[in-house]
């Protein structure tokens, strides 16, 4: 029943802070669109506006008043709507705005979408970091799937309900330098529902994300293609198309997740698994649908449109923005150049002019942060995955690699979406001057997986870090799926002859095939993540666990009396609790390598090991805890034991069986 009631408040909140800002921006705007195109449009945006109205609201220090802000909405809304009833589009047009001739057959792909989504919703219920992550058991514990993304999502999340500009959550004492808009959403909704932060980003945020996500998808698929049921295929395969690592997969008895293992570049992965990438998807592609009309139609609310969108990707997944920017860039002076048109150039400069005060905004708060480096390292993912197909050696010389090495892991990498790449090289060696939006989608595409497969992307001094590169590469794959469905529809258009019946038995056939070759590694994937058991390659290692009673009951007081932003040093077993349930900071969590230089990680990781080192011997060292200002310690006694002498500034507030809670009651007097 509680579940039932905060889906409900969830709902009607999302209408109030979604759809009506994003719906009063099109009504002002005078865009004319189709019902589901007003449903994506509206809550892209809208979410857009209402993050940005919370942001300035707690920026200013009056976000206890931001509530006003839905009602404030709601009551505009309303306000206009009763008077312009008349006047509001027709919800049963079509996408340019016409009546569908009369006697004409229904788009039944509407269902196809609905089937989709749900299928989506049903995999958010069953995998385990998702809708029953962090839930109570009726004896009291947790049940929990320690995923450090979801840990890490959530401590940003609880660090923007009470901090704009937000201070780095992990690493106590910097600012945050990390795009946080998905997690703004959340907190944003926190404010306004108060909903619990777990309860957001692990259930209700998601499902609103990804019904978004694969809706923008779908509506500008359909658009592009002119085909709802070839923009449905296109929606399954962006969420649910994998590559053919499924091949050597079977071959060669892989247990581990193929699509990680052998090409290291899996799309399914970042959708499903706490990450940026999801909402990023849906304004990708809702900012590409605005770009679609206005290229179409020259009016000025698609330009702002399409700019505001892809402005919002800067701070929800920086990599796609510069994607999409630069990809924007290389086509205006491109059609400028050679056809003498500078409709790209407006769409360009005026999203490079809407980025400038969150480009600076970046450059600030990145001072003291890591320090990034992008470097020149060519084919790393096809040696790696020539090693793992055991033709290590095999491709020494420089013909032989990129005869046969690299035009094999492409092949394996994109999966289905290789039948386009002839198409898409067309494209861009054969600009259409009518067509610069495909242009700009192949130049995606293509630069994507250029620069993934010669740079990396990685912090100073990090040269084994995780290489951010690889998200480039998977970007082009959702874009990918666009021209590899438009050969299916070719293709299908070329089959068809001998009746109705004959045509709807070609288009399942080419459906079927193209799902039957491109979910094998999305099965196998889910399938692994469903196991309670993960497989790491060789090894197996267990993430679901459990926080008893007694861990939940030395967090409580954290929960009811810690300041928002107070402090708080745990030990490994606690780290995940205080992050996920409370609104403190730590000295050192999850990912802050990535958030601050490498001299400073290291120092700090030194310090806290060093504590507790000292705290196992009996000892209490106060650098630690004066240099990050902490001002609760709490810790499993099994594992780290109680010193036998206290300084008399450290007083227990919480101890039971499993953990003990103490209260640093003055940083200052500890000795020297």
């Amino acid at each position: 029943m509680q579940i039932f009631s905060a889906s409900c408040l969830f709902f009607v909140t999302a209408v109030g802070l979604a759809y009506m800002p994003g719906r009063l921006l099109l009504h002002f705007l005078r865009r004319a669109v189709s019902p589901l195109e007003d449903i994506s449009l509206a809550c892209s945006a809208g979410l857009l506006i209402s993050g940005l109205a919370y942001w300035l609201f707690a920026f200013l220090h009056q976000e206890r008043f931001y509530v006003l802000w839905p009602l404030a909405i709601a009551a505009l809304f309303v306000s206009l709507h009763a008077r312009t009833l008349s006047k509001l589009p027709d919800w049963f047009r079509r996408t340019d705005g016409t009546e569908p001739p009369t006697g004409q057959q229904r788009d039944w792909s509407g269902l196809l979408l609905l089937g989709i989504i749900g299928l989506g919703v049903m995999m958010l219920a069953l995998l385990p970091h998702y809708y029953n992550n962090l839930t109570l058991r009726n004896d009291g514990s947790m049940k929990v799937h320690a995923v450090p993304d979801v840990f890490f999502h959530l401590a940003i999340a609880n660090e923007l309900t009470h901090s704009i500009p937000p201070q780095a959550p992990v690493f106590a004492g910097r600012p945050l330098n990390y795009h946080y808009g998905m997690d703004l959403i959340v907190a944003m909704f926190a404010k306004a529902t108060g909903l619990s932060t777990p309860d957001l980003l692990l259930r209700l945020v998601p499902t609103l994300f990804l019904t978004l996500s694969i809706l923008s998808v779908y509506c500008f698929a359909r658009a592009w293609l002119k085909s709802g049921y070839f923009g449905a295929l296109v929606a399954f395969l962006v969420f649910f198309g994998e590559d053919f690592s499924f091949l050597p997969g079977v071959l060669l008895g892989e247990k581990g997740d193929w699509s990680v293992r052998f090409f290291n570049v899996p799309t399914v992965l970042s959708l499903f698994y706490t990450n940026a990438m999801l909402p990023a998807v849906g304004l990708l592609f809702a900012g590409l649908f605005c770009l679609h009309r206005y290229l179409r139609e020259h009016a000025g609310a698609w330009l702002f449109l399409s700019a505001l969108l892809f402005v919002g990707l800067v701070e929800v997944k920086l990599f796609t923005a510069v994607h999409i920017m630069c990809c924007l860039g290389i086509g205006a002076i491109v059609y400028a150049l050679v056809f003498r048109k500078t409709d790209l150039f407006k769409v360009a400069a005026l999203t490079a002019i809407l980025t400038v005060p969150l480009v600076l905004s970046v450059f600030f708060h990145n001072r003291s942060g890591a320090d990034f480096v992008t470097a020149f390292a060519p084919w790393p993912y096809v040696s790696i995955a020539m090693t793992r197909f055991g033709l290590k050696g095999w491709f020494t010389n420089v013909l032989a690699f990129t005869g046969i090495a690299l035009p094999l892991y492409l092949i394996g990498c994109l999966g289905l979406r290789i039948i386009a790449v002839p198409t898409i090289l067309k494209t861009i060696f054969r600009p259409e001057g009518e067509l610069p939006l495909r242009f700009v989608l192949a130049l995606f595409v293509v630069i994507g997986a250029v620069i993934t497969l010669t740079c990396r992307i990685v912090p100073a001094a990090s040269v084994n870090a995780y290489n951010n590169s690889v998200w480039f590469l998977a970007q082009s794959k959702y874009v990918a799926w666009l021209f590899a469905v438009e050969v299916l529809q070719r293709l299908d258009m070329r089959l068809v002859f001998g009746g109705a019946r004959r045509a709807t038995l070609v288009g399942i056939a080419i459906t079927a095939a193209a799902i039957a070759l491109s979910v094998p590694a999305t099965i196998q994937h889910f399938a692994l993540e469903l196991d309670p058991q993960r497989i790491y390659g060789n090894s197996v290692k267990a993430e679901v666990q459990d926080y008893s009673k007694e861990l939940l009951e030395v967090i409580q007081p954290l929960i009811n009396a810690a300041q928002p932003g107070t402090v708080v040093l745990p030990d490994d077993t606690l780290l995940g609790p205080v992050l996920a349930l409370t609104k403190c900071r730590v000295p050192v969590g999850f990912f802050s390598n990535f958030l601050v230089s490498r001299d400073d990680f290291m120092t700090r990781e030194k310090a806290e090991k060093d504590f507790w080192k000292a705290w196992g011997r009996g000892e209490v060292q106060s650098e630690l805890l004066r240099e990050t200002k902490v001002r609760y310690i709490v810790f499993n006694k099994r594992l780290r034991g109680v010193p036998s002498v206290l300084p008399a500034s450290l007083a227990e507030v919480f101890s039971n069986s499993e953990c003990a809670l103490f209260e640093v009651k003055d940083n200052s007097s500890f000795p020297r």
